[in-house]
């Protein structure tokens, strides 16, 4: 496990956001601690080609500035009586990478649970969608052609090294991909050598170009895909118009009722008074938390949990999950509680008891009134479905 934080990747967060983010680039020379190779390698790649389970997309091949087509290094193969057309090869992605391609693996965070990570610390920070991208460039050769890209990036240099070339961020920011030749945009303004554990910040549409130097070079572009104002309004209005006020079926069309424009007019006025009564602080903590759960960070150990409860004894101290229960009307001295989907009907004063519980409380205890093995094995099942787990030690 290769241990790392945000500032390893930044330094000093308060100078980064003030200076740096989203304004112009930031090199940081050693940044990240340790072998940087326990976190992606070379000879890991190896391993991960001939895994006989990557395909595209997860893995692009450039060759002089242009892609290698799907069918030049995958095949079709059968994994369990179905028909897998598009498997690569190992030996076909060689012979590339020998003639001078690089070769790209796409959202390795999906593939190398290491990498997850990565995406969960800077998602932590940025409530961001982040995704890991690897470049594996040949002694000598540019990976692609100047380009800027529409995300935010930070490079993260593990093996050999590469020249970078950036140019002045464009003064029309679209948020899009766009390639350049070199005459369009002349000398860079900044030309940075990056050496394993060195760290290269860069705002979404920067210009830039890179090219390996005496060794083959791998980094890690660690992606991180803008919210702009319109995507954090846009999720802000969908959360306000939700409400069953605008949830009527308007004929807006041929011979439509002559009040139609006027109640249009109403639901404007309606829908501007709830966005206006918005709690801001609020909004932006629901936005920043949807962005931290977004796909290519989630983590969990549920499989583990479970496998770990049949091992619960009267001792093991016991806590309530985070997992939203419903609790129902007591009848008949039993009360149905939904959790995870699931419902169960259990006696009222159990209900009672985890209602109200807060603190940890060993398992054989839990119930008060109940013999501790009869308590034990309830308090096993409610783990099982989420509702309890072990307190850490």
């Amino acid at each position: 496990m290769y241990d790392f934080t945000f500032e390893d990747l930044v330094g000093d967060e308060k100078v980064f956001f003030a200076e740096y983010f989203d304004k112009k680039p930031l090199l940081r020379k050693n940044a990240m601690p340790g072998d940087v190779r326990d976190i992606l390698s070379v000879r890991k790649l190896d391993e991960l080609l001939h895994m006989e389970s990557i395909r595209p997309p997860y893995i692009k091949v450039n060759h002089n500035g242009s892609g290698v087509p799907e069918k030049g290094y995958t095949r079709s193969v059968v994994v369990q009586g179905v028909n897998i057309t598009d498997t690569v090869v190992p030996e076909k992605i060689y012979e590339l990478f020998r003639a001078g391609a690089t070769v790209t693996w796409c959202s390795l965070n999906q593939i190398v649970p290491e990498l997850r990570d990565f995406t969960r610390v800077i998602s932590d920070k940025m409530a961001v969608r982040t995704d890991v991208v690897g470049f594996m460039t040949p002694t000598k050769k540019r990976g692609y052609l100047p380009h800027h890209d529409p995300v935010d990036l930070f490079i993260v240099q593990l093996e050999g090294t590469k020249r970078w070339k950036l140019w002045d961020l464009p003064a029309q920011r679209e948020g899009d991909n766009a390639s350049y030749t070199d005459e369009e945009l002349g000398e860079p303004a900044i030309e940075v050598l990056l050496e394993p554990g060195d760290v290269l910040y860069l705002p979404y549409n920067t210009p830039h170009a890179a090219a390996a130097e005496d060794q083959v070079s791998l980094h890690l572009s660690i992606m991180m895909r803008p919210r702009m104002w319109k995507d954090l309004l846009r999720e802000t209005f969908e959360q306000a118009a939700s409400g069953p006020e605008f949830n009527q079926y308007p004929h807006i069309g041929a011979l439509r009722d002559a009040g139609t424009e006027a109640l249009f007019r109403q639901k404007i006025a309606a829908l501007a008074a709830r966005m206006d009564a918005l709690d801001s602080g609020a909004e932006l903590d629901r936005l920043a938390e949807l962005g931290r759960t977004m796909p290519g960070s989630s983590h969990g150990t549920t499989f583990q949990t479970i496998a770990e409860t049949d091992r619960i004894t009267p001792s093991v101290l016991l806590r309530r999950t985070a997992a939203v229960v419903e609790f129902g009307a007591n009848d008949g001295g039993r009360t149905q509680m939904t959790v995870n989907g699931h419902k169960i009907a259990v006696p009222t004063p159990v209900a009672e008891t985890l209602a109200g519980l807060e603190a940890d409380v060993p398992a054989g205890d839990i119930f008060p009134g109940v013999d501790p093995e009869r308590a034990t094995k309830a308090a096993q099942g409610l783990t099982r479905l989420g509702v309890l787990e072990v307190a850490p030690h």
